[in-house]
């Protein structure tokens, strides 16, 4: 039967929690009504999960397993899991156990008979280290900031209809980040609230500078304010530059002060430069993901899966059943 709810699962780093997450999901839906499916993908992890990813599809019909040629990162991983999930309804929730499955049917609640095209869990208290959870703070105050998108801490785990799910796919770009680009759709969505687990086995893979990388490539993927930033602070600093000359000149023939002129003159030179260098640098950056986008190379590929053991570009959608 063609399943209700897909629940898409990036796997990296944390192949010893694949038995408890099949084992966590299926104990959420017994005694429901539901048919589901959980699609597993693994994104090239050192601990090589595949293996056991297609031993669980074996041994349970309802998990099948995608491999990725190399390692993405973790939303292009889910991205590979939106393209081959088959569902209604598709939820997507991290491998290691931080997000309760159980939760599932109860967004399914909650999501069913409205109109909502979504569902997305609101972290609330959540163990972690004390660095882990401040760069994840700041981490959303710079998207809010300089991308002018607040998406009041949430991470992935949620639940998206299908045509939420089409809507994303529809998305040509080369790099995708999930929580921002369903509030680019401005489809509805609602919010729910859930205090985060330990994890069941592994540690996180977003450092603070690769939060604070992760950070920047939103920004300068999906908002053009560091451009406008930049133009103002030219504008101010030309405003700044022009009073001064006319401060300088009146002094100069009033004969207040007779400056020699080399040490100002050589500092405002360099720290123009530095700022002319630091604005191109931003251009550069803009430049640099376009030179990304017009190459037009395939996002993701798939190098096999337990439905289709063979290479898959991930421009051709798997058939949903």
């Amino acid at each position: 039967m063609k399943p209700l709810i897909s629940i898409v699962s990036p796997v990296y780093g944390c192949r010893d929690c694949l038995e408890a997450l099949t084992e966590a999901v299926g104990t959420a839906f017994d005694g429901r009504m539901i048919e589901w499916e959980l699609v597993l993908v693994d994104d090239r992890a050192p601990d090589h999960p595949w293996s056991l990813i297609e031993d669980l599809a074996k041994a349970n019909p309802r998990v099948r397993g995608i491999r990725l040629a190399r390692n993405h990162g973790q939303h292009l991983a889910i991205w590979a899991g939106l393209e081959a999930a088959k569902g209604e309804w598709v939820a997507v929730i991290d491998c290691d156990l931080q997000d309760d499955p159980a939760i599932i049917p109860e967004l399914y609640d909650q999501i069913s008979g409205s109109d909502l095209h979504a569902v997305v869990v609101k972290r609330g208290d959540w163990s972690d280290t004390w660095l882990r959870r401040a760069g994840s703070r700041q981490f959303y105050k710079m998207i809010k900031s300089l991308a002018g998108f607040d998406l009041e801490n949430v991470g992935n785990f949620g639940l998206y209809s299908r045509r939420m799910v089409d809507t994303l796919l529809e998305f040509k770009e080369q790099e995708v980040f999930l929580p921002l680009m369903v509030s680019v759709t401005g489809l509805q969505t609602g919010h729910f609230e859930l205090n985060r687990s330990e994890r069941y086995q592994g540690a996180s893979s977003y450092s603070f500078f690769r939060l604070l990388r992760l950070a920047g490539a939103i920004i300068i993927r999906f908002s053009d304010r560091p451009l406008k930033l930049s133009v103002l602070v030219g504008v101010i600093f030309s405003g700044i530059s022009a009073l001064i000359s006319v401060i300088l000149l009146a002094m100069w023939l009033t004969g207040i002060a007779q400056l020699p002129g080399w040490t100002s003159a050589m500092l405002s030179a360099w720290f123009l430069s530095g700022l002319i260098l630091a604005v191109l640098g931003v251009h550069g950056m803009y430049m640099g993901r376009i030179f990304d986008e017009v190459k037009r190379r395939p996002r993701l590929i798939v190098e096999k899966s337990t439905d289709r053991p063979r290479t898959v570009p991930s421009e051709h959608h798997p058939e949903r059943a």
